[in-house]
C-alpha cells in the first residue's frame, strides 16, 4: 500500500514539472521573439551626467527644449546604426 502512494506521488510530481516546463516555454516566446526591431529608435539623446542618457527625442529640438534650463546636452543616439550628424554648438555663459 505504501509503495503505491510512493509511485502516485512520483507521477504527481512529473506531472506537473511537465506542466510547468511547458508553460515557462510558452512564457518565453515572447521574450526570445522580441528584438532591437520592435523599440522605437530616437535620433537624439539627452545626457546629463554618467550613464546612456535618455533617448526618446526625435529631433534635436525637442532634445534642447528638455534641457533648456539645466546642465544637459543633447547628442546622438549612438547606438542607432546610423546616428544624425550635429555641428556642435556652445551655449551662451550666464554671467
Amino acid at each position: 500500500m505504501i509503495r503505491s502512494s510512493v509511485i502516485v506521488a512520483t507521477e504527481s510530481t512529473m506531472t506537473m514539472r511537465r506542466h510547468l516546463l511547458i508553460v515557462a516555454a510558452v512564457a518565453a516566446v515572447p521574450l526570445l521573439s522580441a528584438g532591437p526591431s520592435m523599440a522605437q529608435q530616437y535620433p537624439f539623446c539627452r545626457k546629463a551626467e554618467a550613464g546612456p542618457g535618455d533617448c526618446r527625442y526625435s529631433t534635436l529640438e525637442q532634445c534642447q527644449a528638455a534641457v533648456s534650463g539645466t546642465s544637459g546636452y543633447c547628442q546622438p543616439n549612438y547606438w542607432l546604426p546610423q546616428a544624425p550628424q550635429v555641428s556642435p554648438h556652445r551655449r551662451a555663459r550666464r554671467s
